[in-house]
């Protein structure tokens, strides 16, 4: 039976650049390589968020807004796994999960319902069921229970199946379409296999605990400890006992031995956050572990080794830091082996249309809003707003608009009012295409002619000229105003 004859469509997979924090070893779903999912629910945002983030992912993705859709489909077709919900018009997901299992034991099938009860759990469970999840839920455990499903699997593959490789086992993503986002995302890549350490610069609101997670989840080191310290928050002598421990009785009130986060990270990474706050004195300390990999807790004699890999960030300058005589040179260059430097958002808006899709996706399942889209004044106003705290900032006015939200786009009235006065960072104009130019600019010459018919073919209607181009209706709104079309 045809896709088209059951009214369905195959996953979109978004113009967007996304550090999948884990995913196959065919990002695109090459034919025969990549994983096959079937998402069913009658909720059209829920199966839209599903299949954009796991076809991100390398899965290959079919939709299904019914049961009744859904069990034509697994009689037909075997899917590694199927996410169901389980209250829908006709037949629900339990018999869904009866018609996945009858034709493929092997398929994992994972339930979701607004309407989780411990009977329903045990019943669904009880007939083969893989994990139960109810609504609302973060994207993110969902990922992490698809994820744990595949790295159960057996090492070898069955005869005649292909091989999968997970390449980034993490639930954190980054997400942006920008060349620094890009040349970020390769860099990680490239060092993530060893043990160096890695020192993170950029300001706060970045995401810079997002790359240390991304470095440690893509690395030989992704089944062992991840662990991360805020420098900033603590006082010397507390901090000192955080990293390395104390013993009992070491100082007033140890009342019993402390493991400190070296031995809690052993074999796997720490994480040292506003690493430019250290104290002098601790600073010496740290420089050891990472010479010798050993160290003695506080009010200790007995030399502890561990294998640690150090992953650093901070948004101070350091080496004016050095100048000053506030941190040590020789730290500073064994932090430094490698590093990695994170722009703030204003200097890399191509990420914002895929951020805000991003956030949007998120929040509105997370409030069981169907909220997918901003206006146009909203999209310019962003892409003029300075971003002073960053992605931290969009996420935080984004989170805040879905909820006062009433209708299904973002406007002006739900952004904070006190934002909306703050003066224009930059001046958007069209784009320059002298004789003679770069393969960037006549790239760019190309998209915003093809843009430019899309939206004349079709009356400026933007909604059906993004689906045209296979874009999402926030970026053809970001490339409008980029190439100066208005």
């Amino acid at each position: 039976m045809a896709l088209d004859a059951l009214h369905l469509k195959p996953a979109i997979v978004h113009d967007r650049f996304v550090m999948s924090s884990w995913g196959v070893e065919e990002r695109q779903g090459r034919a025969g390589m990549a994983y096959r999912m079937l998402v069913v629910d009658d909720k059209a945002n829920m199966r839209e968020m599903l299949a954009s983030t796991f076809s991100e992912r390398g899965f290959v993705v079919t939709e299904a807004s019914n049961g009744l859709d859904a069990i034509s489909l697994v009689r037909e077709q075997v899917y590694d796994i199927v996410i169901t919900d389980l209250s829908m018009p006709g037949e629900n997901g339990i018999a869904v999960l009866r018609a996945a299992r009858e034709v493929s034991p092997d398929t994992h099938v994972i339930i979701i319902t607004a309407f989780g009860t411990i009977d329903t759990a045990v019943e669904a469970m009880r007939l083969g069921a893989s994990d139960f999840i109810t609504k609302p839920f973060n994207i993110a455990v969902m990922e992490h229970k698809v994820e744990t499903l595949f790295r159960q699997e057996p090492a070898q593959p069955e005869a005649g199946r292909p091989s999968k490789t997970w390449l980034h086992p993490s639930i954190q993503h980054m997400v942006g379409t920008s060349a620094q986002t890009k040349s970020v995302l390769k860099m990680i890549e490239k060092i993530a296999p060893s043990r160096s350490s890695v020192l993170i610069i950029g300001p706060t609101g970045t995401g810079k605990e997002l790359v240390a997670r991304a470095i440690h989840d893509s690395s030989p080191r992704r089944d062992r400890p991840f662990v991360a310290l805020n420098c900033a928050a603590l006082a010397p002598g507390v901090l000192e006992s955080e990293l390395f421990g104390h013993e009992k009785g070491s100082f007033t009130g140890a009342t019993e031995r402390r493991i400190g986060r070296f031995e809690k990270a052993h074999t796997g990474t720490l994480f040292l956050d506003e690493v430019g706050e250290i104290d002098a004195g601790i600073q010496t300390k740290l420089l050891r572990v990472l010479q010798s990999g050993e160290f003695e807790r506080v009010g200790g004699t007995q030399t502890i080794k561990v294998d640690v890999r150090i992953v650093a960030a901070t948004n101070r300058d350091l080496t004016e830091a050095i100048q000053r005589g506030l941190f040590r040179e020789d730290f500073y260059y064994r932090l430094k082996v490698f590093s990695l430097v994170i722009l703030p958002l204003r200097n890399r808006r191509d990420d914002i249309p895929a951020l805000i899709d991003h956030f949007l996706r998120k929040f509105s399942i997370e409030m069981n809003k169907e909220v997918h889209g901003v206006d146009d004044d909203v999209i310019e106003f962003f892409l003029r707003y300075p971003w002073p705290g960053n992605v931290r900032e969009l996420e935080n006015i984004l989170e805040r608009a879905v909820v006062l939200a009433e209708g299904p786009t973002i406007t002006r009235n739900e952004l904070p009012q006190e934002i909306l006065y703050t003066p224009a960072d930059v001046e958007t104009t069209p784009v320059p295409t002298p004789e003679g130019s770069s393969l960037i600019d006549r790239t760019d010459q190309l998209e915003s002619e093809l843009i430019r018919g899309a939206l004349e073919r079709y009356h400026w209607n933007k909604t059906k000229a993004a689906e045209h181009l296979g874009l999402k209706r926030t970026t053809l709104q970001y490339k409008i105003k980029k190439y100066g079309l208005e």
